[in-house]
């Protein structure tokens, strides 16, 4: 028997939450295909898929017999297995009778270590067929899946996420036999409840490769990916129906795929009257509640349209539009009393209230926090030459509507609503827009603030978190962060970076661990020693993301890295010379002024009257030249210049020379050097 087959296996269970979906399949893919490895010695690409009650996987090509064991046995030495005359003894006949295997089997070799030739067996074990080792195997492989808020039910004691109501096992056309919790596994699964109101009996799969349409033909669409496709098609076909298009949410797409088994839009409307509430209240109403999109025009304006999925091929009736369209009605009401109650009070009205809301045990009121911030921001605009005054006036608003009714309900909004209701209070555009902006980027790739105000709001706001967690101990351990305090201060690097602010990060961090004062559980210089870590890691994750190669990265910011305007600039014009072979030469010389250097005292200032050779002669005539230099493009070509002198200097120079006077102005030569170099890099760390 030989050849390879495929291996479909689909767990039929009740209604699956979402989120455990990709998490189970894509756990059991793992351990499957190290089940594979092990006992098969081959590897596999696996298909997974899954639908709402739905966990399943192929793997074709498995052979359908395991391929033969061989395992050698090594014993005792020859001298004692075999007498003179070459009989066995009685130490070799229980050797060949330890591992079943007669004595005319047994070898005699000098295995790699031994002093002399000692006994051995190889033993052939034979392949077993693999639908044997997978039935075996099944059951404990899905029993060992972490299965989050697992569940048992009757008197079972087997836990899982939800009960398993059919089991559907082929390897090739032959059903793999096992059971599970009291499920026999077979070739037959379930599709669609309403295609199963007129065909009452369950689907068979005649083989694994028949398993899409099979189900697609009982009303299942069992590909995650297709369902996201087809539902990403009608999306965009539906909006344009309705003179627009769909406000972009790939979360929102990502989870109709996995909570529907057939992907079908369709298409809604709601009172225009409506639309006078602020866009992003209806977006995230309708995400939220109805898990519908919203449509906007050309211009970004949103129309009085939703869409959502249906779980169904068609809705012949309309009921369940008209049932969307009167419970989206319900939830816009409830979201209209929550913005007309907000806006009977000023915004800032609310300040007081702040105080009864603590943002973190140690750390104080939300209240304590916009003091801080206030502060902070005051002394930021400060260094950037900006007027403060409205830094603290956005700062004292900021966090106001974190009481309002409609942040309550929709905590997604905060800092949103806050500057829509500054908006409607005839605040200045600068300030409700700062305060609509700054908990921006909420995310690797979103948009920084698009204003002055707003992007050193979001700093003073991050930072005093990102400090304030620091000084009390709450710190990011490696893959840990419950906080988000490495989101937080990526979101601080980035502005500055992408701003081009000269403010330092280590200056802000102490003024904001200042503002922390006596709710500081750690002392201060450790504080900021972690913390100048930390910021340092993000400013090189921000150097990552903005595609400076790893030499680059690496030697800009060894030579300083505080401020960020200046590394910017050291980063553009080393990516220009990044392939540039004499750097990988100075780079060479770099590392060897480094060591000659390492164990010696700071010296006089260069006497270069004292240098002999000509080669450091015309090495200390560059060095003048070099250090007139100002610019970093120019800098970088002269120092591009500096690789061959500089081989040749090393070729011909004795530095630690017996002469102390010139021993001396060799050393200071080359400190100058070094200096020169980490105006822009260490290049001792271009590689």
């Amino acid at each position: 028997m030989s050849g390879t087959r495929t291996l479909l296996l689909e767990i039929h269970c009740e209604e699956i939450p979402s989120r455990f979906l990709a998490p189970l399949a894509a756990e059991l893919t793992e351990t499957a295909q190290a089940f594979i490895r092990e006992q098969l010695q081959t590897e596999l690409a696996t298909e997974r898929f899954y639908s709402p009650r739905k966990l399943a996987w192929r793997i074709p090509g498995l052979p359908v017999v395991q391929a033969d064991q061989t395992d050698t046995q090594t014993g005792p030495p020859r001298r004692l297995c075999v007498d003179d005359q070459g009989a066995p003894t009685q130490t070799g006949l229980k050797f060949a009778e330890k591992w079943g295997v007669g004595f005319d089997q047994v070898r005699f070799t000098q295995p790699a270590g031994k002093k002399e030739p000692c006994a051995e067996v190889t033993l052939v074990r034979r392949g077993r067929p693999t639908l044997e080792l997978l039935a075996e195997a099944l059951p404990r492989l899905i029993s060992a899946l972490h299965v989050p808020k697992a569940m048992r039910w009757g008197s079972s004691e087997f836990q899982f996420v939800r009960p398993i109501r059919n089991l559907l096992c082929l390897l090739g056309s032959e059903v793999v036999p096992f059971v599970l919790d009291g499920v026999p596994a077979g070739s037959t699964t379930w599709g669609h409840r309403l295609y199963h109101m007129d065909h009452p009996a369950p689907v068979a799969v005649p083989s694994p490769e028949a398993y899409e349409e099979t189900l697609e033909r009982a009303g299942v669409v069992v590909s995650c990916a297709e369902r996201r496709a087809r539902l990403e098609r009608q999306l965009h076909t539906l909006a344009a129906q309705a003179g627009g298009r769909v406000v972009a949410d790939g979360h929102l797409l990502d989870t109709l795929a996995e909570i529907v088994e057939y992907p079908t839009i369709i298409a809604g409307a709601f009172p225009e009257s409506f639309l006078a509430l602020p866009k992003e209240v209806l977006v995230t109403s309708l995400a939220e509640h109805q898990k519908a999109f919203c449509v906007e025009d050309a211009q970004g304006v949103l129309l009085p349209a939703f869409l959502t999925a249906a779980n169904r091929p068609d809705d012949p009736d309309g009921f369940l539009r008209s049932g969307n369209e009167w419970v989206l009605r319900a939830r816009l009401y409830d979201a209209r009393f929550f913005f007309d109650e907000d806006r009977k009070q000023p915004l800032r009205d609310r300040l007081e209230k702040l105080k009864h809301l603590t943002f973190q045990r140690e750390l104080g009121s939300y209240y304590d926090k916009t003091q801080r911030i206030a502060a902070l921001s005051e002394a930021m605009a400060s260094s950037l030459g900006l007027d403060g005054t409205d830094g603290r006036l956005v700062a004292e608003s900021c966090k106001c509507d974190l009481v309002t009714l409609m942040v309550g309900e929709f905590p997604e909004l905060q800092g949103i609503m806050g500057g829509e209701y500054l908006k409607r209070e005839q605040a200045h555009e600068k300030v409700w827009m700062a305060v609509k902006e700054h908990y921006q980027p909420v995310s690797a790739d979103g948009p920084i603030p698009a204003t002055n105000l707003g992007g050193i709001l979001a700093i003073a706001d991050k930072l005093d978190t990102v400090a304030g967690c620091f000084a009390i101990g709450q710190i990011p351990t490696g893959s840990k962060d419950p906080l988000a305090l490495r989101r937080a201060g990526q979101g601080i690097v980035r502005i500055l970076f992408e701003r081009g602010w000269n403010l330092n990060p280590m200056a802000i961090a102490t003024l904001a661990l200042d503002g922390i004062g006596g709710k500081a559980t750690r002392p201060a210089p450790e504080t900021l020693e972690a913390l100048e870590g930390f910021l340092r890691d993000r400013v090189g994750y921000q150097l990552e993301q903005a595609g400076y190669p790893g030499p680059v990265r690496r030697s800009a910011l060894a030579a300083g890295w505080t401020d960020l305007v200046d590394l910017k600039a050291r980063c553009e014009a080393l990516s220009a010379f990044a392939d540039d072979p004499r750097f990988q030469s100075l780079a060479q010389s770099a590392k060897r002024i480094g060591n000659i250097l390492k164990d010696e005292a700071p010296g006089a200032a260069l006497d270069a009257g004292r240098l002999q050779e000509p080669e450091e002669q015309a090495l200390a005539g560059l060095l003048a030249r070099l250090e007139a230099v100002a610019e970093q493009d120019l800098l970088l070509h002269e120092l591009a210049e500096l690789a061959g002198p500089l081989e040749a200097f090393f070729n011909a120079v004795m530095v630690k020379c017996e002469d102390p006077a010139l021993r001396a102005a060799r050393l200071a030569l080359l400190r100058r050097l070094q200096g020169a170099f980490l105006r822009v890099a260490d290049f001792s760390l271009w590689q």
